[in-house]
């Protein structure tokens, strides 16, 4: 069933997407987009977030423009100028914090969907609350669309990203393996406590890459991260220094597997294809990892997961703490031979 349209879009008009914050939920907004150009062939489609969200959409062909937010009431001034220039039909926040919430409203778009919260859902003229039945991230953003016209019941396909040949090849001059063995990535950062494996799970995990797989093993880092990186140094594993975020992109997508703590490197990791094993904690892969085969959520069911919090209530961790290398290890073959069945 498809609710009212809150308008009707011609070619040439204008919608603005906007997710402020995190990686991993702009990749996760990427089927809305999907969808609302299949619905409204010819419509324009800009979207604005902060980085490394942003910067991973500049070359993105299904965006006519991609801005990027920053800090400073002058830079703040010189982006809404932009965004009222543009003369959106309509604008999606898929954020709905105040200031995205702000920043929609003083678009001058006739049309803002955004999230049915607080006080802010007055800047909306079409606030949405999605039902709890509603599960993957996806499928809520998806939601999002209906004002204009994208059914409540249609699911959100997989997130997808495309690169340029001239990215493709550079990322595999910068790997140029020294063998045919299976090359498998590693992302051991993480945003908060409990989303990041223990250091030495993932030097278990790449002695386990290496001597049951025959694996070639490359390890990812991001600002603030070395802490985590530096602690696989020992195990003479080739650690990669801080990319930009469609070159590592570009990279992940020439490796045969990755490993990922959950945050934005394994979204991306997933929407390049490259068969991805997400590290789960304390957040719900039912939510956050809405991936078919070959790609897997790694979590073991314990009482108290999943609790979705920052950090540890208990103090134990034991969602990330009791997680078998062994494990992760058979998934990441797993996937591997998945992967070789659909190639």
């Amino acid at each position: 069933m498809t609710a009212p349209l809150a308008t009707r879009l011609e070619r040439g008009d204008r919608v603005l997407v906007t997710r402020l914050n995190y990686l991993g939920d702009v990749v996760l907004s990427l089927p809305l987009v999907d969808a609302l150009h299949a619905r409204w062939p010819g419509v324009e489609i800009d979207y604005l977030s902060r980085r490394p969200g942003a910067d991973l959409l500049q070359s993105d062909s299904r965006f006519s423009r991609v801005f990027a937010l920053e800090d400073g009431v002058g830079k703040t001034f010189s982006l809404l100028r932009d965004l009222r220039s543009r003369h959106y039909s309509a604008v999606i926040d898929l954020y709905s914090n105040p200031r995205s919430a702000w920043l929609a409203w003083l678009s001058g778009a006739p049309v803002r969907i955004g999230g049915n919260r607080r006080g802010r859902r007055h800047l909306y003229t079409h606030p949405i609350a999605v039902p709890r039945a509603v599960r993957p991230v996806t499928d809520v953003f998806m939601r999002y669309g209906v004002p204009l016209g994208i059914a409540s019941e249609v699911h959100a396909g997989v997130p997808s990203l495309s690169l340029t040949p001239a990215e493709v090849a550079a990322a595999g001059a910068l790997l140029s393996p020294t063998s045919r063995r299976p090359l498998v990535g590693i992302h051991p950062g993480g945003k908060w406590s409990v989303k990041r494996w223990p250091s030495e799970k993932f030097v278990e995990l790449v002695g386990r890459l290496q001597s049951e797989l025959g694996a070639e093993v490359v390890v990812f880092t991001g600002p603030e991260e070395r802490d985590a990186t530096e602690s696989l140094r020992p195990t003479g594993v080739r650690i990669l220094d801080v990319l930009a975020i469609r070159a590592l992109a570009a990279v992940v997508s020439r490796l045969d597997a990755m490993v990922a703590c959950d945050g934005g490197v394994m979204h991306v990791s997933a929407a390049v294809g490259t068969p991805t094993i997400g590290i789960f904690g304390s957040s719900e892969p039912a939510v956050w990892f809405p991936y078919p085969a070959p790609h897997r959520a790694a979590f073991i069911d314990i009482d108290c997961r999943p609790c979705h919090r920052h950090e540890c209530p208990l103090g134990h961790t034991r969602c990330l703490n009791d997680l078998p290398a062994a494990a992760v290890t058979r998934w990441v073959a797993e996937s591997l031979g998945a992967a070789k069945g659909v190639r």
